[in-house]
């Protein structure tokens, strides 16, 4: 009687991974052929199956992402990351697309990083990250110059109002200093990544629409 159970139990679970496996299949051809709403659903069958089944969980994020949902790619990718099997890389580069694209720079910089380190060869990733770089480079030379503007025009009001009152201006303090990001490179890292680029001999794309913004993704 124990024999049977076994039997029954091996083949329930046989069975399963053939569903996961089939739908792993059908949801490739749908992502292949750009049906990402149905490829979805499909990756998402093989996960209700299979919660941490690599393959599902990354063509969900995949998905998700072609579908501009960036939030639901970001939950896909991290829980394919946190499984440090052979798609964690791809998947942490992928991240920090779906970052990038939400709006998050900073979690994006941490996911290129974290990238990086898997595999310091990765040229899409060294070149993403040294895009976002040097946005928030430009950013925050903005920032200060506008800062800069604002303190002027505040100084020469000032000088102003006491010019009118026939009193001496007084010395201003110095501004506290702007904050850097939470988790922007420092200049060693910055350099380190710059020389690895240098390394690997990458050059950028020179397609439309890929000189500026991270673009690249990664299929399996």
């Amino acid at each position: 009687m124990k024999k049977i159970a076994c039997f029954l139990l091996l083949l329930s679970a046989s069975s399963a991974f053939a569903g996961v496996r089939g739908d792993l299949r059908e949801a490739g051809k749908l992502y292949q052929d750009k049906k990402y709403g149905q490829a979805l659903s499909k990756y998402q069958a093989a996960l209700h199956k299979e919660p941490r089944q690599e393959q599902a969980s990354f063509g969900a994020g995949a998905a998700s992402y072609y579908l501009k949902d960036y939030q639901s790619a970001e939950k896909a990718f991290e829980n394919t990351a946190e499984q440090n099997g052979s798609l964690r890389q791809d998947a942490l580069f992928n991240l920090g697309n779906s970052y990038y694209r939400a709006g998050n720079k900073d979690k994006a910089v941490s996911a290129y990083r974290q990238a990086i380190i898997a595999n310091p060869k990765d040229k899409e990733a060294v070149h993403n990250l040294q895009l976002i770089i040097e946005q928030q480079q430009s950013e925050q030379n903005q920032n200060n110059q506008n800062n800069q503007n604002n303190s002027n025009n505040s100084s020469n009001q000032s000088q102003q109002d006491q010019n009118n009152k026939g009193q001496a201006p007084q010395e201003q303090g110095q501004k506290e200093k702007p904050s850097t990001p939470q988790d922007a490179m420092n200049k060693d890292d910055a350099d380190r990544v710059m020389q690895m680029a240098r390394e690997n001999e990458y050059k950028k794309p020179t397609q439309p629409g890929e000189a500026q913004d991270p673009t690249v993704e990664k299929d399996w």
